[in-house]
């Protein structure tokens, strides 16, 4: 007798982290991911409070954080709570908007 295993694969199976996302440890130290354009403003970092309730933010590019924890967050990746060290303000903030390295790498143009 043979099984079906189908109804256990999702329709729309969750992406794998991509390999050069970064991955943090407690207590190490970030920093702010959000290089602009030359002429365009950045848009406002999405942030969470411990609720998950999205909250205002100023944070600039390049600005150092505290790693204090992590969760998998589902289809958006994984969510890290940073502390900022400059006032100790905490929140809840996506891989893709932390970097290792205080400096951003240059921004590749797209092809005409």
């Amino acid at each position: 007798m043979q099984f079906s295993h189908s109804h256990l694969r999702a329709s729309n199976p969750v992406p794998r982290r991509p390999k050069a996302a970064p991955v943090f440890c407690v207590g190490w130290h970030a920093f702010v991911n959000r290089p602009q354009a030359a002429g365009k403003p950045a848009a406002p970092i999405p942030m969470t409070d411990r609720a998950g309730k999205a909250i205002a933010n100023d944070l600039a590019d390049g600005q150092e954080l505290e790693i204090l924890s992590w969760r998998p967050h589902g289809r958006e990746g994984v969510a890290y709570q940073v502390r900022r060290c400059t006032d100790g303000s905490e929140w809840w903030i996506g891989v893709a908007y932390l970097r290792r390295l205080r400096e951003a790498p240059p921004l590749v143009e797209a092809a005409a």
